[in-house]
């Protein structure tokens, strides 16, 4: 028997679903112009707890059609790039008691503020033009720091 998705996973489905993106396990990718944006939700491998993966694959590098989250060119965990990283981690902790309504409304909250850096993703020029808010929170390849600098 399949187990039903919980909730951090029915929301982050329902949010990829709701931004475009084409979902493969618990990776959900989005083409861009000029680059490809991999969000990924990885259980901890001691359950009870979640990490958004944030990743952008560099398309001027090479073509790929759906690189895992480590293999791309830049790489950052969400609570890396948003305001309140121990808000995020107590939404992600499957073993509070939070109310499931109330963790998808925060969830979605946090999703969404992704949803407006990943506007801003698409080409190299508006990645750089957004260095501060989100490419000093990443980490980049060697490649990504050449096509960025």
């Amino acid at each position: 028997a399949v187990m039903p998705a919980d909730i951090v996973t029915t929301t982050f489905r329902e949010w990829g679903r709701a931004n475009g993106f084409q979902r493969k396990g618990t990776t959900l990718y989005r083409d861009q112009e000029e680059t490809l944006a991999v969000v990924n939700l990885q259980g901890s491998q001691w359950g009870g707890r979640y990490y958004v993966n944030v990743a952008l694959w560099l398309k001027a590098v090479e073509e790929a059609h759906q690189p895992s989250p480590l293999a791309c060119h830049i790489q950052t965990r969400l609570s890396q790039v948003v305001a309140d990283p121990k808000e995020l981690d107590r939404v992600l902790e499957t073993r509070t008691d939070m109310a499931d309504d109330l963790r998808r409304e925060r969830l979605f909250g946090y999703l969404d503020d992704l949803t407006s850096m990943l506007a801003k993703s698409a080409t190299i020029d508006e990645l750089k033009a957004n260095r501060v808010v989100f490419l000093d929170r990443c980490l980049l390849t060697g490649e990504a720091q050449q096509l960025l600098s």
